[in-house]
């Protein structure tokens, strides 16, 4: 596995507790750090092909979403 950092543009608190959830039941990823200034999420990924790849992905399938609604 390896850790990626995924940059963040969510920044309500509900938004990202809404977003560890989502992220601990995706198969094969652990939430792993949030930045303190909430700038960034450190994602553990079991089989990790495409780090950019994986990075457009997530924040496309599940950080854009919540932004719209939270934000």
């Amino acid at each position: 596995g390896s850790f990626v950092v995924v940059p963040l543009e969510l920044r309500d608190p509900h938004a990202l507790a809404a977003l560890a959830m989502i992220t601990a039941v995706i198969p094969g990823t652990v939430w792993a750090e949030l930045a303190s200034d909430r700038s960034a999420l450190l994602i553990h990924v079991f089989d990790l092909g495409d780090e950019a790849g994986f990075i457009a992905h997530f924040k496309a399938d599940y950080e854009h979403p919540l932004k719209e609604i939270f934000e």
